[in-house]
């Protein structure tokens, strides 16, 4: 399947909890999560830092694999960009996005 859009590939290391990986309006198009193998991973981004942010996407990961999980369509909109608000047991998460500054990156999903 071709990709529609220009993708933008950012990882973090999985000790990077409670941090914003991505502050602007983006767009989750794919996520690969690597287990630290210490015991089954869980990976939770949010909209935003504050604790009332809401939880947009949840990933387990078996212990010492690696998922690569593509999003269909559109993808998750991440209006106040993107917030690991959980990683546990997660080496890295790279996260596949629009590009930053592409358009239509505000309303709703879908």
């Amino acid at each position: 399947m071709a990709a529609k859009a220009d993708i933008q590939a950012t990882r973090v290391a999985g000790t990077a909890t409670s941090t914003v990986v991505i502050s602007a309006p983006v767009r989750l198009k794919g996520i690969i999560v690597a287990s630290s193998g210490g015991g089954a991973g869980l990976v939770q981004l949010n909209t935003d830092s504050s604790s009332g942010g809401t939880n947009l996407f949840t990933a387990d990961v078996p212990t010492g694999d690696v998922i690569n999980f593509s999003l269909p369509e559109d993808g998750i909109l991440f209006p106040n960009g993107v917030y690991i608000s959980t990683a546990t047991n997660v080496t890295a998460v790279t996260l596949l996005t629009d590009k930053f500054s592409g358009p239509n990156l505000t309303g709703q999903n879908g």
